[in-house]
């Protein structure tokens, strides 16, 4: 039957999609997008909803982010020893590294999360004062929040390719006696010519006196 075998592109997917925490990852990147976008559109109504929902929302969710963000790149760090893994497949889910439902939602997420915190940074400040502060503009930080948890499920759950070891071009030396440069052997050559032609000089006058 057509999706049973177990060693099928579609079982892989299915497989890494449903990995036990896999799931919770993902679920936690969506729910949590869906209550940033709540308060942040809440923050927007009053100041006082701004201090007492958007921040603390802000706040924690950009912590979970940073969390999430150091935790996936020292375990993908791990991974690297043996596969080649880049920036943009850890926190943003380039190529196939996830199948696609999983890649989508992530992905989604992000940019829902940057769209919301762009949106509501511009209107709280268009609703604000010069002298006042814009406390709506705390939310441009929650994307961290879906950059953190994409980096966990790709490090964790994650297809890669195997690493990729680069080569070093190994220098051949010239001909002659180890580390001898060309200028070092010119010099050699010319020292023993003048050596040459002294003793020829000193054997020329040995001559002389005898004769």
């Amino acid at each position: 039957m057509v999706g049973m075998d177990d060693d099928g592109p579609a079982a892989s997917e299915t497989t890494a999609e449903h990995e036990p925490g896999g799931g919770a990852v993902v679920s936690a990147d969506v729910i949590g997008t869906v209550l940033i976008a709540a308060a942040g559109a809440l923050g927007l109504v009053s100041e006082a909803l701004a201090k007492s929902l958007l921040v603390p929302v802000s706040s924690v969710a950009a912590s979970v982010g940073v969390i999430a963000f150091v935790w996936s790149y020292f375990h993908a760090v791990g991974r690297s020893r043996e596969h080649e893994i880049s920036v943009s497949q850890l926190y943003a889910v380039a190529g196939k590294v996830a199948p696609p439902g999983v890649k989508r939602r992530l992905q989604w997420s992000l940019y829902a999360q940057v769209i919301v915190a762009v949106a509501v940074t511009s209107v709280g400040f268009s609703q604000t004062e010069p002298q006042q502060f814009n406390w709506a503009a705390v939310i441009i930080v929650v994307p961290l929040y879906g950059m953190g948890l994409s980096g966990v499920w790709v490090s964790r759950y994650g297809t890669f390719g195997p690493r990729i070891l680069a080569s070093r071009p190994t220098r051949r030396r010239r001909a002659g006696s180890p580390g001898t440069t060309p200028a070092g052997r010119s010099d050699e050559t010319r020292t023993k010519k003048v050596m040459e032609s002294h003793d020829a000089t000193d054997a020329m006058k040995q001559n002389d006196r005898h004769g």
